[in-house]
């Protein structure tokens, strides 16, 4: 798919890491996030806040796809269903597929 990137091209998959060194601090320059999820299992889209906490935005299903208005300097992380961090991600225009 044209414009769409991997988790793995991006370096985020390295990040979970140091997930709470990613807490947002938003400007007032929105933005948006498009998430496929083309894997075989439910994923879960957080927002971090301010302190690095994360907020439960959506439910992505299998075959599902969300897309998610933000600011710029705002950062998601993208789990399994169970918690575990697939990728953190700072808001900006780019697309986002998970297999």
């Amino acid at each position: 798919m044209p414009g769409v990137r991997l988790c793995a091209e991006l370096g985020a998959a390295q990040r979970c890491e140091h997930e709470s060194d990613f807490a947002s601090h938003p400007t007032s320059q929105a933005t948006g996030l498009t998430i496929v999820n083309r894997s075989s299992e439910a994923i879960k889209l957080y927002w971090l806040d301010p302190q690095g906490a994360r907020a439960l935005y959506s439910t992505i299903p299998p075959g599902g796809k969300v897309s998610q208005e933000s600011h710029i300097g705002a950062s998601w992380v993208i789990t399994s269903r169970d918690g575990h961090c697939i990728g953190v991600f700072n808001a900006a225009p780019v697309s986002i597929a998970i297999f």
